[in-house]
């Protein structure tokens, strides 16, 4: 018995002699495949892979993360079909671009933010690194956004109100850049109930323009300059004297205690009516209090508060 053990021992010793790993020198010339091919470690079906080099093992980490986030971008761009959005201009085109890219932005970061190292190499001082993105549980990122704009866009659609045409166009447009994204990840792009062409029929469809009095009480030249626009990019021709459609726009400033010396505290309302044929149809109404070296100063913080609440809210007034 005590011969069986001692030759058993002696078996498992030799096998983890011949197991054991040799350590790669500086003149190792046993490089791992992945370092130039990341695809022959991962499964290209189910995965994203890219590598990075660099120094110090964080950031030869970030590099792969950087290489892969790249690789992500022009496989995009890559499979990309003419769009037709680039057919029309709208006057606020360039923002509304500007806007999409930036909650394109942010969607594609939350992704990338699940990027994985998978593996790690040295070798002269360098360290390579092998990062990874599920493509399943990116897709599931990106689908779950997509669900939340057809929500969002599906209700706009159903109201049909020409003060919420440049919302729509981009909610569509944000919609369809993530689908390129997502297409890259699952294979195929999700359909939309609401179409370009369908949006664009739409607005021809409509009305030319529509005479509406503008009606302002106290209010800052800004915020009458942001109204008149939006109502004229909705489709709506500004005119003096009376009219079946009047919309009524007034701030009101209250000055609030502040023992603080060298400032000044102020709540804002804004109130904004709608009238149609002598009738009052809606109103909206809200408040924002903020501090500030004078009233003017103070009014100047809350103007993107209040600019947007009014591109956001403007539909609300059911002025068609």
């Amino acid at each position: 018995m005590q011969m069986k053990m001692l030759f058993l021992m002696l078996l498992f010793t030799g096998c983890s002699m011949f197991k054991a790993m040799p350590e790669l020198s500086s003149s190792s010339k046993d490089v791992p495949g992945w370092v130039y091919s990341p695809y022959e470690t991962c499964d290209e079906a189910s995965e994203l892979c890219a590598t990075g080099e660099a120094r110090t093992m964080s950031a030869a980490d970030a590099q792969a993360r950087a290489n892969l986030a790249s690789i992500f971008e022009v496989q995009v761009k890559s499979t990309l079909s003419t769009n037709t959005n680039s057919q029309s201009s709208f006057p606020w085109q360039s923002q509304v671009n500007e806007e999409v890219q930036t909650a394109i932005e942010e969607s594609v970061n939350e992704v990338l933010e699940n990027v994985q190292v998978k593996k790690h190499f040295k070798k002269d001082g360098l360290t390579y690194a092998l990062a990874s993105l599920d493509k399943n549980q990116a897709s599931g990122l990106i689908v779950g956004r997509i669900k939340k704009i057809d929500t969002e866009l599906e209700t706009l659609w159903e109201r049909r109100s020409r003060t919420n045409l440049r919302k729509i166009v981009r909610l569509h447009l944000e919609r369809e850049k993530l689908n390129e994204r997502y297409a890259t990840v699952a294979g195929g792009k999700k359909a939309s109930k609401v179409t370009y062409e369908e949006i664009m029929k739409w607005k021809e469809s409509r009305p030319k323009m529509i005479p509406l009095s503008l009606r302002v009480g106290q209010a800052p030249d800004w915020m009458k300059e942001k109204l008149k626009e939006l109502l004229t990019e909705s489709g709506f021709r500004i005119v003096k004297g009376e009219t079946d459609r009047v919309l009524s726009m007034n701030v009101e400033s209250i000055k609030e205690f502040l023992n603080v010396e060298g400032f000044e505290k102020y709540t804002f309302t804004l109130n904004m009516t709608s009238t149609e044929n002598g009738e009052k149809k809606k109103v909206i109404s809200t408040s924002e209090t903020v501090t500030g070296r004078t009233q003017a100063d103070a009014l100047l913080k809350v103007k993107p508060f209040f600019n947007n609440y009014i591109e956001d809210h403007l539909s609300d007034l059911h002025l068609d």
